[in-house]
């Protein structure tokens, strides 16, 4: 596996090295060549901007104690070196610039979760609004059964930020303890609303979540500004953090819908 490596990275790189011992270690002894390089290409983006990687994290999203875990890790970077050719075609296609401007940012999709939770949980906001409509999402959900359109992701590298409705495997006890696990802060949502998703419905529409701005802001001609995956939320230390978070594509059918019902202090169906 390390001839495989030093293919690609010829000099000496510690992060990519620890990076490779890490997943190597998830997977208990099930890393394939193939899976490797599929790793390989999305690795960087489990950097941060202060050198830290977070490549550690993929054992809460994938759920790697349990073998079904491990499995569906190895069949996602298995996919992820399928879907993009491999390293070579992901150098060729994808070349990155910064003059002009062309980001590269592959989409690691998650094969296998419905063998890791039978459901995820989409925090929303009760006031919401369906765009461009402007249907309150609310009866949006009640009359279609499914939440909002978000395009699906036809080529596994993006260009320009892509959008997913963001999901958790856990569920919490009340709004505020929603906000501080998923670091929502209270402008974006009052996350009043939580709707259902069962993983049978999702099969080939989870991601690994991702944190980065559209624009660089020293310069707005550059886009993919401090684009990494952020399996686990941490991004704003004003709340606690750390809720597993994946990204959902399409319109799926919502299970179940509830309300805050500040009055009992419980969640309630609709």
């Amino acid at each position: 596996m390390m001839d495989l490596l030093k293919k690609w990275y010829p000099e000496e790189d510690p992060i990519t090295e620890a990076q490779v011992e890490v997943v190597s270690s998830l997977l208990g002894g099930m890393l394939t060549e193939s899976a490797l390089e599929g790793f390989l290409i999305v690795c960087s983006r489990f950097v941060d901007e202060f050198g830290n990687h977070r490549t550690d994290e993929l054992a809460n999203i994938f759920q790697t104690q349990r073998v079904e875990g491990r499995q569906a890790l190895l069949d996602s970077l298995e996919y992820m070196n399928k879907w993009v050719g491999g390293m070579d075609s992901y150098i060729r296609l994808y070349p990155v610039t910064i003059i002009p401007p062309k980001p590269a940012f592959p989409q690691l999709k998650i094969i296998g979760v419905e063998n890791i939770a039978s459901r995820v949980y989409r925090i929303l906001d009760s006031k919401g609004k369906v765009y461009p409509t402007k249907e309150p999402l609310k009866s949006y959900i009640h009359r279609t059964g499914r939440l909002p359109a978000v395009p699906r992701q036809k080529r596994p590298v993006r260009r320009s930020k892509p959008h997913f409705h963001w999901c958790s495997y856990e569920k919490w006890d009340d709004p505020e303890s929603s906000q501080e696990g998923l670091q929502i802060l209270p402008e974006w949502s009052d996350c009043e609303l939580r709707a259902t998703l069962l993983t049978s419905n999702i099969k080939r529409s989870a991601y690994v979540a991702f944190n980065g701005d559209r624009f660089d802001p020293t310069d707005s001609k550059l886009s993919f500004y401090k684009y990494y995956y952020e399996p686990l939320a941490q991004d704003h230390p004003e709340h606690s953090g750390g809720g597993s978070q994946i990204g959902v594509e399409g319109e799926p059918r919502v299970e179940l819908l509830e309300q805050w019902d500040k009055r009992s202090h419980k969640w309630k169906r609709i």
